[in-house]
């Protein structure tokens, strides 16, 4: 059977989550030291830094500098509301092959980290919030550690 001309098959490439930043340089600083991710591409201003789309082995992220209602910049002497704000809506969720190993790294580079906790459905995780205030899991599958 195939799809008439009202029915349109689309099919997701992909997903990179964008994160609106208000300091954009020090989250990411955060995101290199941390979970070591590399600028894959970046655009700078004579105002610094106002986006950088980056790579950590398979994932993506894109770094946004936040832009008032107006569009200007949203920077450290800036007195204007960001467009957007802090939301708890979504958390990044980072699989690991070994998060006792991962939570060790980020603490010795002076990431305050989460206490290891296993959950009811057999990830072995910790959390860590960004510059920017965002929550980050970092998580292990121990389900067939439990057997």
């Amino acid at each position: 059977m195939g799809c008439s001309s009202a029915e349109v098959v689309m099919n997701f490439e992909g997903l990179i989550p964008i994160i609106q930043c208000q300091h954009i340089e020090q989250t990411l600083e955060f995101y290199q030291q941390a979970l070591r991710y590399i600028i894959i591409s970046k655009t700078e201003t004579d105002t610094g830094l106002q986006w950088a789309y980056i790579k950590s082995d398979n994932t993506f992220l894109m770094l946004q500098k936040s832009t008032n209602a107006t569009g200007a910049s949203q920077d450290k002497t800036s007195n204007s509301t960001p467009l957007t704000s802090q939301s708890n809506n979504i958390i990044l969720h980072y699989y690991t092959a070994d998060v006792s190993a991962q939570r060790q790294f980020m603490a010795a580079k002076g990431i305050k980290v989460g206490q290891l906790e296993d959950t009811a459905y057999h990830i072995r995780q910790f959390f860590v919030e960004d510059p920017e205030g965002n929550k980050i899991v970092i998580g292990q599958d121990i389900k067939n550690q439990l057997s």
